[in-house]
């Protein structure tokens, strides 16, 4: 009888450590599984920006991209670049980024237009007008003008011409230095 109790002890004890080997398994099991699905709810875009919503993947990439190195957005006629800056913009300032800091640089007039335009009615009046949105050549000519007077008699009224102004200016000024200089008595008849 001792016996019999012995080897039902012995196979309770089998039994549960299976149970137990089991139950281990099964937490394995669930431990991996929990770990895979932190994982994909990590790779999981966290909820975007309302400036990033209407972006395809490739503009949000470059909106969203880290501020901490210049990005320069090359893209054909109506593929969203102006979209993109405006986003870029507001990635910048909501990463705290001062207004003032903030240069925004296109190659239109339209386009810089555009730009100031959505910035104004998605971060306000104020904050638009503390940004630097320009044209590169509107860009250069302000730098121009502000550092004019470092010239020798350099002013900033000067005025940008066209070619076409440019070679009236110059047929001009040619023309008033030969009636000039034909003015002028001859160096021959001066000293007689």
């Amino acid at each position: 009888q001792l016996e019999h109790v012995v080897t039902q002890s012995r196979e309770a004890c089998v039994d549960a450590l299976r149970k137990l080997e089991n139950a281990q398994e099964e937490l394995a099991f669930c431990a991996f599984w929990q770990s895979v699905l932190q994982e994909r709810i990590e790779a999981l875009p966290s909820e975007l920006p309302s400036y990033a919503r209407s972006l395809n993947e490739q503009q949000r990439r470059a909106a969203l991209a880290p501020i901490d190195a210049p990005l320069l957005v090359l893209a054909g006629a109506g593929s969203g670049k102006t979209g993109v800056m405006a986003a870029r913009v507001q990635h910048i300032l909501a990463s705290g980024v001062p207004p003032a800091s903030v240069l925004a640089l296109t190659f239109t007039r339209a386009a810089e237009t555009a730009i100031r335009e959505r910035l104004t009615a998605s971060v306000g009046v104020r904050v638009a007008k503390a940004l630097r949105v320009a044209t590169f050549h509107s860009l250069a000519l302000s730098i121009c003008r502000e550092f004019a007077a470092a010239l020798e008699g350099g002013t900033a009224d000067f005025a940008l011409v066209t070619g076409a102004q440019q070679v009236r200016l110059v047929t001009r000024a040619l023309v008033e230095y030969r009636i000039a200089r034909a003015a002028r008595p001859s160096s021959s008849s001066s000293s007689s």
